[in-house]
């Protein structure tokens, strides 16, 4: 088993570690969202394509399936203006500016409010989570006694009356479909109740390091409700959604692409090439 190390629960601001379940938390701590998802509704029919308004001057047709092709063609010359080369990148300062102190915070301050986090969650009980504290660049991992799935979709919240926006890339385990997954996960991360968070990679005495587990665990304990409708209506959407392409299969059709050479294209010379191919 990895090297764990547990904290007194939210002992500081951001300090992340936990035996026992998490109290509610203190202060202005939502998600600002209303969190409703729209009733599925079948989509609009795609438009048949329109017919090419130039002319074309030359075609070749492609067989892509049994029933389908794909049509390349040359159209009239294009009369768009020429593109302007790039402006050239700009000379660099010998002896750039350096920043104000009020920049500097403001930038720490950022670093501190957006958070980006790789998570595995088990039995959408336990959550395994990575990130990299932005400031010293140190890699973080901790198991976490709440499901971060809860958030997905959300993208932003509010706590103690701050902005914070996130990225979260998860995927989910369930070990009751696989139960050798179940003690292969048990030998590999500690024990951790409800809410709780233990702390296996990275220094667990660093606040800011180490806020990501703690800021996410107050989130989901004061809108856990929220976040739990959220979640069955959004994947009850997709599940409609599904269904529905599974049972309308978009048929198959004809495509065409019309490529339209331009000023000093060598087929503007030889408008018709294929021609010459024949002979």
């Amino acid at each position: 088993m990895m090297k764990s190390t547990i904290l007194p629960l939210f002992a500081l601001a951001g300090c992340c570690a936990a035996q026992a379940a998490s109290p509610p938390p203190s202060g202005d701590t939502r998600i600002p969202a209303p969190l409703t998802v729209a009733p599925f509704s079948p989509p609009a029919p795609r438009p048949a394509p329109a017919p090419p308004d130039c002319r074309i001057d030359a075609a070749t047709v492609h067989k892509t399936t049994a029933t389908t092709t794909l049509t390349l063609a040359r159209g009239e010359a294009s009369t768009a203006p020429d593109l302007p080369p790039p402006p050239p990148p700009p000379p660099k300062a010998a002896d750039p500016r350096p920043l104000t102190p009020e920049q500097i915070a403001r930038r720490l301050y950022e670093l501190r409010h957006t958070f980006n986090v790789g998570a595995t969650i088990i039995d959408h009980r336990v959550s395994i989570l990575h990130w990299t504290d932005p400031e010293t660049r140190e890699s973080y991992e901790a198991v976490c006694g709440y499901d971060i799935g809860l958030l997905a979709g959300v993208g932003e919240f509010i706590r103690k009356g701050e902005r914070y926006r996130f990225m979260l890339v998860h995927s989910e385990v369930d070990t009751t479909r696989a139960p050798r997954w179940a003690k292969w996960w048990a030998d590999r991360i500690p024990q951790v109740p409800e809410g709780g968070i233990v702390i296996l990679r990275g220094d667990a005495e660093s606040p800011t390091g180490t806020a990501p587990a703690v800021v996410f665990g107050e989130v989901i304990a004061a809108e856990k409700e929220r976040l739990t409708v959220y979640r069955t209506a959004r994947r009850a959407h997709h599940k409609a959604a599904a269904e529905w392409a599974r049972a309308h299969p978009e048929p198959p059709r004809d495509e065409t692409v019309i490529l339209r050479p331009h000023r000093g294209s060598r087929y503007l010379a030889n408008p018709t090439p294929e021609k010459g191919a024949q002979k």
